[in-house]
């Protein structure tokens, strides 16, 4: 898949504070992503989070995920789907629905956050060429569709969110690898003064399976935090000092707050992109990785993570 990509990024250069590079979406005759309003990209991953050496099959590697307004699934040039056997007995497939606010790629495995329920896996060796044509899943015997796309990646597990009494809303996803063992940081976004307040949760993950620690089939938390800040779009942790990125509507910059546990955060106003979404860390350059997700706005770049 990597040796037969099909769209350009060009790179763009943005005035913010620290900024190292950036690149935007191609806006050609008859492909638009950069102004399109039926997809939105939202997650953001690299090549550094899927091996610490920073490079993947050779290559230095950007995922981003999008979301369909029309309900179509998750995904862009590869679509991400549910595999499942059809009534008449046969594998089939069908999209996967969910807004996936943020993404984290771990070895062979792609996390994908799922608002409501938890966390979905992708596994990134078992990618599949499909018929190119207008339909989902199973067309004939020979024949599979997935909405015009070339490529599917089918989920192959999922963990399902414990019952709470305030639900846990799986909204961002990050990788530290500054833990022992490794750890994911995941969050949750919210737009008022909601009850309890928004929350930031840890869990450690097995570098050797690639899957979340588990006992009897649970994976629990290490660590959990309510935090004070509104409207979060990604977190993640270096060392003990979490960055955070904050939305603050379609017309002003985002915030970018560092943070240690049990000491008030440092807010840097504007030093983010309007729409900022999630957040991805490489250590092998200090990049700061996130995007943007206004249609006419859309841009993923990286700020100098230290010079925070």
């Amino acid at each position: 898949v990597l040796a037969n990509t099909n769209h350009g990024n060009p790179t763009k250069t943005l005035g913010l504070s620290h900024f190292l590079r950036g690149y935007t979406w191609e806006d050609v005759p008859g492909y638009d992503d950069e102004n399109t309003t039926k997809w939105t990209p939202q997650g953001i991953t690299t090549s550094a989070d899927a091996l610490d050496v920073g490079v993947y099959q050779t290559k230095k590697v950007i995922l981003i995920d999008w979301y369909n307004s029309g309900g179509q699934g998750l995904g862009r040039n590869a679509l991400l789907v549910e595999p499942y056997t059809d009534s008449s007995g046969n594998p089939n497939f069908k999209a996967v629905k969910v807004h996936g606010g943020g993404i984290m790629w771990y070895g062979n495995l792609l996390y994908v956050v799922d608002t409501n329920n938890g966390i979905r896996v992708f596994d990134l060796n078992h990618i599949y060429k499909v018929t190119v044509g207008d339909a989902i899943g199973r067309q004939s015997s020979t024949d599979y569709e997935a909405y015009n796309y070339l490529y599917v990646v089918p989920q192959t597990l999922s963990y399902k969110a414990s019952t709470l009494a305030s639900p846990m809303r799986w909204s961002f996803i990050a990788l530290d690898r500054t833990t022992t063992p490794d750890s994911i940081v995941v969050g949750e976004y919210a737009a008022d003064n909601t009850v309890p307040a928004p929350r930031l949760v840890r869990f450690s993950i097995d570098y050797t399976t690639r899957l979340l620690f588990t006992t009897n089939g649970v994976a629990t938390a290490t660590w959990a935090y309510q935090v004070d800040i509104l409207r979060m779009q990604g977190a993640l942790s270096i060392n003990g000092t979490f960055y955070i990125s904050r939305s603050n509507g379609a017309s002003t910059n985002g915030d970018l707050f560092t943070w240690i546990p049990g000491n008030t955060a440092t807010k840097y106003t504007g030093a983010l992109e309007i729409g900022c979404e999630d957040l991805t860390y490489n250590r092998n350059a200090d990049e700061l990785w996130t995007l943007s997700e206004h249609a006419g706005k859309r841009y993923f770049y990286a700020l100098k993570a230290t010079a925070f």
